[in-house]
C-alpha cells in the first residue's frame, strides 16, 4: 500500500507576503513557478532559475516536497484534486476526518473519473456543503479512522463502504475490485461493516457494488468493462476465463468470455504490453498471434481501448453478437 504522495508545499498569502513576494512579484511568479491552488493557498510546480524566486524554492528544498504538475485528462483531474486535499489538511474542522473519494485517493484506491475537486469529509452534527468542501453527518469509531501520511483519514475499509454507499457503481466498484485483490481479508471486513454501519434504506447500493466486485479483475479497466455489461444487460461474462483447444489443451486466457456465444472481450491498456520489461513490439506480435488462435476455435473477439469503455456503441455491438451467436447456435 502507497502512501498518499501529496507533500506540497502550502504557502498563504501572508507567507508569502513575508517572504518578500509582493503583489507584482506574484503575478510574475504565477506566470513561472507558482500555482494557485485556490483562495489564498499557492505550491509550487517547478524549481525555477529566477533569483527573486529562490526564498520559494528554499523553502522547497526538501526532496520529498511534491511539485504540481500540469497533466491533462485523468492524471490532471486528479492531480488537481491532490493539490485541493493538500490544502484543507490544517482546515479539515475539529473531529472531522477526510472521507470518500478524497479518502480513496489518499489510500492510493483507483479513481477511474474525478467528479470535480470537491473535498469529501465526515463529521458528527450536520451534513454541509461549503466553498470547495462536502462534509457528510456521520460518526466515525475510533477504529475507523487513522492517519496516513499526516492527513485524518477514514480507514480503508470504511473508505470503501462509504464509497460504495454514495457514488456510483462506476467508481466504487474498481476500488472494491483492487482492494480485494490485493487484500482478500478486507472481503469480509467490508461486510461486516456494511452490515453493521449502514442503514438499511441506503444498503442496496453497497450491496450492488458489492455483488459486482470480483478480485479477478485484473485493472480499471476491466471493472469499468464489467460495470458497462451491467449497464447494457450483458450478463454471463467470465472475467480471466480460460479457452481451450479442441485437444484440451489451454490456448489463452482472456479478460471476458461470453462462452453460450462464444464472445471474447479483452480491454487494452498501453502498460499491458511492457509488463516485466516485455518489449512492446514483441508483445503485439504474440497478442496478434494468441488472437489468431482464439478466432480459428470459432471465438468472436472484441478488443476494447479505455476510450471504448465510455461509448455506447462497442457495448451494443456485443450484445448484437451474443443475441445473433446465442439464436444460431439454439
Amino acid at each position: 500500500m502507497m502512501q498518499f504522495d501529496a507533500m506540497y508545499l502550502i504557502l498563504r498569502r501572508n507567507q508569502l507576503t513575508a517572504m518578500g513576494i509582493r503583489e507584482k512579484e506574484l503575478r510574475r511568479a504565477l506566470r513561472c513557478c507558482l500555482v494557485r491552488v485556490r483562495r489564498g493557498r499557492y505550491t509550487l510546480s517547478q524549481l525555477c532559475e529566477d533569483p527573486a524566486h529562490s526564498v520559494l524554492h528554499a523553502a522547497a528544498g526538501d526532496p520529498a516536497v511534491t511539485l504540481a504538475r500540469e497533466e491533462g485528462g485523468l492524471r490532471g483531474e486528479t492531480e488537481a484534486l491532490r493539490r485541493q486535499i493538500a490544502t484543507r489538511r490544517e482546515d479539515l474542522p475539529p473531529g472531522a476526518v477526510f472521507s470518500h473519494l478524497s479518502a480513496a485517493l489518499i489510500h492510493d484506491l483507483p479513481l477511474v473519473t474525478v467528479p470535480g475537486t470537491t473535498v469529501e469529509a465526515v463529521q458528527a452534527g450536520r451534513a454541509r456543503r461549503r466553498a470547495g468542501w462536502r462534509i457528510w453527518d456521520r460518526e466515525v469509531p475510533p477504529d475507523q479512522r487513522e492517519v496516513n501520511g499526516g492527513y485524518r483519514v477514514t480507514t480503508r475499509v470504511r473508505t470503501l463502504a462509504d464509497v460504495a454507499r454514495d457514488h456510483p457503481l462506476l467508481l466504487s466498484v474498481p476500488m472494491l475490485d483492487s482492494a480485494f485483490r490485493e487484500e482478500p481479508a478486507l472481503i469480509a471486513s467490508f461486510r461486516e461493516l456494511t452490515a453493521r454501519e449502514v442503514p438499511l434504506r441506503f444498503r442496496s447500493a453497497a450491496d450492488a457494488a458489492f455483488v459486482l466486485s470480483d478480485p479477478l479483475r485484473e485493472s480499471p479497466a476491466e471493472s469499468v468493462c464489467a460495470v458497462r455489461f451491467l449497464e447494457y444487460g450483458l450478463c454471463g461474462f467470465e472475467p480471466q476465463a480460460r479457452i481451450v483447444g479442441a485437444q484440451g489443451e489451454e490456448t489463452a486466457r482472456v479478460d471476458f468470455l461470453h462462452r453460450e456465444s462464444k464472445v471474447v472481450v479483452e480491454v487494452d491498456g498501453e502498460a499491458k504490453y511492457t509488463l516485466g520489461g516485455r518489449d512492446r513490439d514483441d508483445s503485439f506480435r504474440a497478442e496478434r498471434e494468441r488472437e489468431y488462435a482464439i478466432r480459428n476455435l470459432g471465438y468472436r473477439v472484441y478488443r476494447l481501448r479505455w476510450s471504448d469503455l465510455f461509448r455506447a456503441k462497442v457495448f451494443l455491438q456485443i450484445r448484437h453478437a451474443m443475441m445473433t451467436e446465442s439464436a444460431a447456435a439454439g
